[in-house]
């Protein structure tokens, strides 16, 4: 991004409002749960409306568009759902079934494949936005309004069958956030924290500090990123959480600090492969973002199940009954996000706390210690 984007915030929030009642988008309302296991925040949404929304094939993940495709919604994207352009090669658009008011979408302005890596530029445009969000110029004290309210910003990335990808267009997604709700994520409060205080674990893989939580359920790594940090160094920092990502997968039942201390080992060789750009990536994850930090979760399934899976879920749709559907969790789960869309699920979640860690936990490469501290 050449230059900075002027009040980005108010921005989004202007089209998002316009398109809403041009009845451009669809809001879905959910009632929100906020639950707290072993120290770790989840935000559970539920979102029984959600079971009639069709969730997109996984073939479709790595598929290039073709005409008996779906259509493609960045290939032009919608006018009423177009923000603005990043030059030389991004574009903003709002997210069409947005949970949470103003989710917003940067996608490139070409095709380009969404299991590919990410380049330095999507790296850069990422981070410019989210830097931009939070440097807005808005009055604070316009707590009842959209743009003055929701003052961070949580970005997410998913890459792979396994990783809730619904478009196989790269695109990476927005999500706005209170200052509290950005404060209860496990993710800032890690950082917040000392290594060996609250679970917190650190190791290095060249010069990198890279930080795990010990008590989340499922391996994960993530970095700090710099006041000063420029597109060739966040390259450098994906680089290396992809490199742990895949030796993880590789490797399943090395403990995280194992993983750090044998990709530390072999950095000097690995940081020199350059990975094909054109080549989709060989696994799937999940990226997380802010301004202030980068992480990644090594993906092994997209849904997991808080009740048994052929269990009847009490719900009719278009007058045919369904089973419990599960969970289809995407980048939003590092941030403790998840949407549960039936009565029984949500209820199972209430009365143990401990169920939605356990569920969760199940969308990537066990964490033995939290595993077993949980039971």
């Amino acid at each position: 991004m050449a230059a900075s984007i002027q009040s980005l915030r108010s921005l989004i929030f202007t089209t998002y409002k316009r398109a809403l009642k041009a009845g451009a988008l669809t809001f879905a309302e959910t009632e929100v749960h906020n639950i707290a296991h072993d120290g770790i925040n989840y935000q559970i949404r539920y979102a029984p409306n959600l079971l009639k929304k069709p969730i997109a094939a996984a073939s479709q993940t790595h598929t290039p568009p073709n005409p008996t495709s779906k259509p493609n919604p960045f290939l032009p994207p919608s006018p009423a759902l177009y923000i603005t352009g990043i030059p030389p090669s991004h574009n903003l658009v709002l997210n069409k079934f947005p949970v949470i008011p103003g989710h917003f979408i940067l996608a490139t302005s070409e095709f380009e494949k969404q299991g590919c890596p990410l380049t330095a530029g999507d790296l850069e445009g990422a981070l410019n936005v989210l830097r931009d969000w939070e440097s807005d110029n808005i009055d604070r004290t316009e707590v009842h309004d959209e743009a003055g309210e929701y003052q961070c910003l949580y970005g997410f990335f998913n890459s792979g069958k396994e990783s809730g990808a619904s478009q196989p267009h790269r695109h990476l997604q927005f999500i706005p956030l209170t200052q509290p709700e950005m404060d209860g994520l496990w993710v800032k409060q890690m950082f917040d924290s000392n290594p060996g205080e609250n679970g917190v674990m650190e190791g290095k893989v060249g010069d990198l500090k890279v930080r795990y939580q010990s008590k989340v359920m499922y391996k994960h790594y993530f970095v700090k990123i710099h006041e000063g940090c420029k597109s060739e160094e966040l390259w450098r920092m994906y680089s290396a959480l992809l490199s742990l990502a895949e030796y993880t997968l590789f490797h399943p039942t090395k403990p995280a600090d194992v993983v750090l201390k044998e990709v530390d080992e072999q950095w000097d060789s690995i940081s020199v492969t350059q990975r094909p750009m054109d080549v989709d990536v060989p696994f799937s994850y999940n990226m997380a973002f802010t301004r202030e930090w980068m992480g990644i979760l090594p993906r092994t399934t997209e849904t997991v199940y808080v009740v048994d899976q052929e269990e009847e879920s009490g719900v009719a749709v278009d007058g045919v009954a369904i089973k419990c559907p599960g969970l289809n969790l995407n980048g939003t789960a590092m941030a403790g996000m998840t949407l549960i869309r039936t009565r029984k699920e949500m209820d199972a979640v209430l009365a143990d706390p401990g169920r939605i860690a356990r569920t969760v936990g199940g969308i990537g490469v066990p964490q033995q210690e939290a595993h077993r501290a949980s039971l």
